[in-house]
């Protein structure tokens, strides 16, 4: 039987590999397969490098995935011009936010795993503080309002991207009339009366309600 001779595996030409293009493969290969997916042997068959040749351009891992969650915030635009009250202007902030999260379901995790601090970052504090500020908010507590709907939304997506992203809502309400359906009848009358409420406490209704009433008080503050 003849051998089969593997043929040799293509590597890009040296000096081609860019930082910007290493995490433009990250940030797509995280949003295909999580971050659990995204380790650097992965990322250097993506890109057709050697793994050492991905750390002449990301100082580490955390490097990677700082640069991973600036870069997907990269995508994330603002409507012109943004309205002239605060509660709107956070409101719009925490749905854009929501928006690009889920278009890259990564970055919630790496958020909340890690700080993630840079220019683009605050060229979005800027802008936002800029509107709030045209709206009579303040910038030392408008920053603070800033981070409110950040940290809400950033936590929201993370709830929501297992219960309603990664499998149909229908799935995850079948899960709350399964359970009720298996548990003594009358133990718990009010529970069971909302069943079908609880089958969307992962999806757009609840995320409004949470951030209307957010960022209704928050604007309340300085009305």
């Amino acid at each position: 039987m003849t051998d089969l001779v593997k043929a040799p595996r293509h590597r890009r030409r040296r000096g081609s590999l860019s930082r910007e293009q290493i995490v433009d493969a990250a940030l797509a290969l995280a949003d295909e397969t999580g971050l659990s997916g995204l380790t650097m042997p992965a990322l250097a068959r993506r890109v057709d490098s050697g793994v050492m040749t991905l750390y002449g351009h990301v100082e580490s891992k955390k490097d990677l995935l700082e640069a991973i969650v600036q870069r997907g915030l990269a995508d994330l635009q603002f409507p012109r011009p943004l309205p002239l009250d605060a509660a709107s202007v956070l409101s719009i902030w925490g749905r854009t936010l929501r928006a690009t999260l889920l278009r890259h379901p990564a970055l919630p995790a790496i958020f909340i795993d890690q700080p993630v601090i840079g220019p683009g970052i605050l060229r979005g504090v800027e802008a936002l503080l800029g509107a709030l500020s045209r709206a009579g908010y303040p910038a030392d507590t408008g920053v603070h309002a800033i981070y409110a709907v950040l940290i809400y939304t950033v936590g929201f997506v993370g709830w929501e991207i297992p219960r309603t992203r990664n499998q149909p809502q229908e799935t995850y309400a079948m899960t709350w009339r399964q359970v009720a359906a298996g548990l003594p009848s009358g133990d718990f009358p009010l529970a069971t009366s909302v069943l079908d409420e609880l089958g969307t406490v992962a999806g757009d209704r609840q995320f409004e309600l949470g951030l209307t009433a957010l960022t209704a008080g928050l604007a309340a503050q300085h009305p």
